[in-house]
């Protein structure tokens, strides 16, 4: 799994069904390779920034904005070189850094571009 179903993994503990929702019907993403037809649960935009805690702050430059983000969202992960199709110790060792940074209050709100530039260090692990 990747980072946001870890996220969902550390929100929702117990509550995360066994297998497809009900909402599968109506909000889903067929397997295009493979002989049989799987269906996965797809999160919207707005799930995913919800997940992610990302806000979107007005800046003094003209209706300009800059995204703060608590967690990389799901295209920086996977750039990242963690995203390696299971979660590894890599992955469970940065997020609980991370998390128990949130919790002592020492974490801050980072760009895209500094978690672009924090991952950076996982671009070349082994897939």
């Amino acid at each position: 799994g990747g980072i946001l179903w870890h996220l969902c993994k550390q929100e929702l503990a117990n509550k995360i069904p066994n297998g497809p929702s009900p909402d599968v019907l109506h909000f889903a993403d067929a397997s295009p390779n493979s002989s049989h037809t799987y269906l996965y649960d797809m999160l919207s935009e707005h799930k995913i920034e919800i997940l992610c805690r990302i806000y979107y702050i007005d800046t003094d430059r003209c209706a300009q904005t800059t995204t703060l983000v608590w967690w990389p969202n799901p295209q920086l992960w996977d750039s990242s070189g963690l995203d390696t199709g299971c979660w590894t110790l890599s992955c469970e060792q940065m997020f609980q850094c991370r998390l128990e940074k949130i919790h002592a209050g020492s974490a801050f709100l980072l760009t895209t571009e500094k978690w672009r530039s924090d991952l950076k260090y996982y671009k070349n692990q082994s897939k």
